[in-house]
């Protein structure tokens, strides 16, 4: 039997009338996710700004809030007017590519999913790091800013996607009602 055009049949895989829409808690969540991780990402490259525009006062909270994280020396990190980024260049990676992994988190996976990816994601993105790190350490190869940033943003993608389902899941929790259990 011939289908005729009073007969379509979508193609697509879902009926998006059946697809549930997202809690607002798990959009909220990413949001602050994301809003977090820029700002820090931000505050990387404010710090260099501020001493270059004479207000050391801001540059030097920044810089001693980041000295708790990063061993900040400057030759290994980017610099902005002979002033160091906040942190080294391999930080600056990390914390770049975690703010592209929460910007981009959406667009790959569901913000509803609360599982995280096998672990062994993490321990293969972590490989490049490791060893750009030990092949600078034990004089074999002279790392750059480049290698340093980009195994440290590759990483840094790939956490965003084991974060962002914790913080999602810990937004769906009725706080509320854990600890309002007794009364």
């Amino acid at each position: 039997m011939r289908a005729t055009v009073n007969e379509y049949t979508p193609q697509c895989a879902a009926n998006m009338a059946s697809v549930a829409p997202l809690p607002r808690r798990s959009v909220v969540a990413w949001l602050v996710a994301f809003g977090v991780a820029l700002l820090v990402t931000s505050a990387c490259v404010l710090a260099p700004v501020a001493a270059g525009s004479n207000n050391p006062l801001l540059s030097e909270v920044i810089y001693r809030g980041f000295s708790h994280l990063c061993h900040q020396t400057p030759e290994r990190s980017f610099q902005v007017d002979a002033h160091p980024f906040a942190v080294c260049a391999r930080c600056f990676g990390l914390y770049a590519g975690f703010a592209a992994g929460v910007m981009l988190y959406p667009l790959v996976r569901s913000l509803g999913k609360r599982d995280t990816p096998a672990r062994a994601w993490l321990i293969i993105a972590a490989v490049p790091t490791t060893v750009d790190f030990a092949l600078g350490f034990f004089g074999i190869w002279e790392n750059t800013h480049f290698s340093r940033s980009l195994t440290g943003a590759l990483l840094g993608i790939v956490a965003a996607f084991y974060v962002v389902p914790g913080l999602v899941d810990v937004s769906q929790t009725n706080w509320r009602s854990r600890f309002m259990k007794d009364s």
